[in-house]
């Protein structure tokens, strides 16, 4: 307490204009010049320090979600990934469909209710056409392709066509 009225003092004596106006206060006066001091450090002290860390606590902690939230996904994509992993190396299942390239196309295309365009055999492969089919109708088709005939996409080129939702499967290029 010496220390801050020595403090006080001294800034006092500096501004002699000043020392000379708070001399003609009254004792009221000064306990309310007190307080709002007080109030004015308290604000400052808030603005300078506590504000910017709650700031950066927040910022942090949207950060630490983002991240878990990320960490989430990838642990329940790992399991999914090492599948199709693992199905890359030759450890697909067995086929359920059997034939030939073609009949097991034709099959899958008829069990999913897809027109097919045109097939055109290519060496050891099959090259499908498809003039329009819903993409999902598609997408079971490729699945059903490699889950259940045990094939392998080589190539896959498809452009939207005049229906909404629909595509063009203009080649779709599979081998055993």
């Amino acid at each position: 307490m010496v220390g801050k009225q020595q403090w006080l003092h001294n800034v006092l004596q500096r501004f002699p204009a000043l020392n000379a106006r708070l001399q003609q206060l009254t004792p009221r006066e000064k306990v309310i010049l007190r307080g709002a001091g007080a109030v004015l450090v308290v604000a400052v002290l808030y603005v300078v320090f506590w504000q910017p860390l709650q700031h950066g606590i927040s910022q942090r902690s949207a950060q630490v979600e983002a991240q878990q939230q990320l960490l989430q996904w990838v642990r329940e994509n790992t399991g999914r990934y090492q599948s199709v992993a693992s199905g890359v190396r030759g450890n697909t299942p067995t086929a359920s469909i059997t034939g030939s390239l073609t009949e097991r196309i034709t099959r899958l295309a008829s069990v999913l209710e897809i027109e097919v365009t045109r097939l055109q055999p290519q060496a050891d492969s099959l090259v499908v056409v498809i003039d329009h089919v819903p993409f999902e109708a598609l997408l079971k088709l490729l699945e059903a392709a490699e889950q259940q005939a045990g094939l392998t996409i080589e190539q896959l080129d498809v452009t939207a066509a005049n229906q909404p939702g629909e595509v063009r499967v203009r080649r779709l290029q599979v081998k055993l």
